[in-house]
């Protein structure tokens, strides 16, 4: 048994309608059947937006802890490249191949080591992390690079200054 119904509808979709139901040829009263349908019908397993808005939070969040995670690991590079560049002396010819063969043997040491720690989830960046929850937020902090006393750039030597590096000697 049908029932009539008393239905407004805006005059963009009236016409909608009126070209669907000419187009295929299908009573006005199918096409809403069909549509009331489809939208009750997925209403029940919840509104397929709403999943759509909790799956882009999700990678919303997941993007967020990449981007702080890539964050951190920059900074230690740079500051271990500052680091290292300012306190490490030019080798003499004759210290070169050893110093290569221990600087091989360290790499690989850490290497092991990287691979350790991430089996037993004893990561760099969750130490980190933890340290910035308990740590409040410095206020002079603002996201800048470092000016031109801190930044990497300063490490580099004028290539119009006459060489102190006697490594190619």
């Amino acid at each position: 048994m049908r029932h009539r119904h008393a239905l407004y509808l805006s005059e963009a979709m009236t016409q909608r309608l009126q070209v669907m139901a000419e187009t295929h040829r299908v009573a006005k009263s199918e096409i809403l059947e069909r549509a009331l349908k489809r939208y009750l019908a997925n209403e029940s397993d919840g509104p397929p937006a709403d999943l759509l808005v909790l799956q882009q939070e999700s990678n919303t969040r997941s993007l967020r802890r990449l981007e702080r995670d890539l964050a951190i690991a920059t900074e230690l590079i740079a500051t271990f490249v500052r680091y290292f560049l300012t306190i490490t002396p030019p080798l003499p010819g004759s210290e070169r191949t050893a110093a290569r063969a221990l600087g091989q043997l360290r790499f690989e040491q850490v290497i092991e080591d990287i691979a350790r720690r991430l089996r037993t989830d004893r990561s760099l960046i969750g130490r980190v992390a933890a340290i910035l929850k308990e740590t409040p937020q410095d206020p002079n902090a603002d996201g800048q690079q470092p000016d031109a006393d801190h930044a990497p750039s300063t490490i580099i030597a004028d290539p119009r200054a006459p060489s102190t590096d006697r490594r190619g000697e």
